[in-house]
């Protein structure tokens, strides 16, 4: 219609046109009058809009005003609604009798209040739940054209213009699949392939990290899963329960940003995922734990230390008094019996935690 055209271009021309080509059309109505009276139209901003503040322009009776409890209940619905939780863009106009808006909650009379706002803000509620999850089955995602004159620069490398052995030859055309990431296993979907590195530094560098991560593989233990049967059927659990698709894309895929404080973006192939970082951490360490359980690296101390030493440190007090002695000989016997404890659970301690106790307790 003329005047959904009209209030478009008005929205794009104050706000832009990254704005205006992400709305959807937004109704409601309650025609009860023991209830509520209105009708609502308007536009809010679809699951490819993305924005840190939410943007109301919100209408009752063609005023321009404001209304908290509505704008919090709608960032309500986004959040819970959409996998990123981006901050809406909201244009409504809302038309009731006059009699129902209480312009005097605020100084300026900006701020409005609406009889039977809970009702009205329920169903302007339901109305835009149903609207979002209808219009995110699908995203949209615009194409950037890339400048030939820096694709050419980034493609030719060697035989750069500058390079007397290839001047007067054209450019070559840059081939679609080395323009962007399309396989993580692939050299030339990565970005390592557009970063001129000096070679020097880069065998430098390289020397001193190989020589580091020899002497680290040296430390680990080779062993995976613990000897315990306990932990092999916890182990088992986790492959019997293990979705081969999925963890292709964990163990295939290029990571591409944070989306939020919780949400990163995965490539894997030609398709974006949304990961729930928190998530995948805990399982991951979970994973790692029972598969280490039993196998930690250990320290090897130069001196073994004494058990005694160690019990007696952690017991001291802080407060050396004189009247000090008898608590310093009940301290020497429970140092005695832990050490003994200790010792006579060496096998455990070894075969649990990598913790070696020598039959003389150091």
């Amino acid at each position: 219609s003329v005047v959904t055209s009209s209030r478009l271009d008005a929205i794009r021309s104050v706000y832009g046109v990254s704005v205006a080509r992400n709305l959807i059309k937004i109704k409601a109505s309650d025609c009860d009058a023991s209830s509520s009276v209105f009708s609502m139209d308007g536009f809010i901003s679809n699951c490819n809009y993305t924005a840190k503040k939410t943007i109301m322009v919100l209408f009752i009776n063609d005023r321009l005003v404001e209304c908290g409890a509505l704008k919090r209940a709608i960032e309500v619905v986004y959040t819970a609604t959409l996998p990123k939780a981006s901050k809406p863009f909201i244009y409504m106009s809302i038309k009731l009798p006059t009699e129902h808006v209480d312009v005097n909650i605020h100084p300026t009379k900006r701020e409005v209040s609406l009889l039977n706002q809970d009702i009205i803000v329920e169903k302007i509620q339901s109305a835009i739940e149903l609207k979002l999850r209808n219009s995110n089955e699908s995203r949209t995602f615009h194409e950037q054209m890339v400048d030939p004159s820096l694709s050419g620069s980034l493609a030719i490398g060697k035989d750069s213009p500058n390079n007397p052995s290839s001047s007067g030859q054209k450019s070559q055309k840059v081939p679609v699949h080395k323009m962007v990431r399309t396989d993580s296993q692939d050299p030339a979907g990565r970005l390592h392939a557009y970063l001129q590195v000096n070679p020097s530094s880069q065998l430098q560098g390289g020397s001193c990290l190989t020589s580091v991560r020899s002497s680290i593989r040296k430390r680990r233990n080779p062993r995976e899963t613990a000897d315990l049967t306990s932990i092999q059927d916890l182990v088992k659990d986790i492959d019997s329960n293990c979705h081969s698709g999925l963890l292709d894309i964990v163990g295939h895929c290029t990571y591409i940003g944070m989306a939020d404080d919780v949400f990163a973006l995965l490539q894997h192939n030609t398709r974006l995922y949304l990961a729930n970082v928190v998530n995948l951490s805990k399982e991951l360490m979970y994973q790692q734990f029972l598969r280490r359980f039993a196998h930690f690296n250990a320290i090897q101390l130069s001196d073994p230390a004494p058990l005694h030493e160690l019990l007696m440190m952690a017991l001291k007090d802080e407060d050396m008094e004189p009247e000090a002695i008898e608590n310093k000989e009940l301290k020497e016997k429970i140092t005695e019996m832990n050490t003994k404890l200790l010792k006579e659970k060496a096998e455990m301690l070894e075969e649990y935690f990598g913790i070696f106790i020598e039959p003389d307790g150091n």
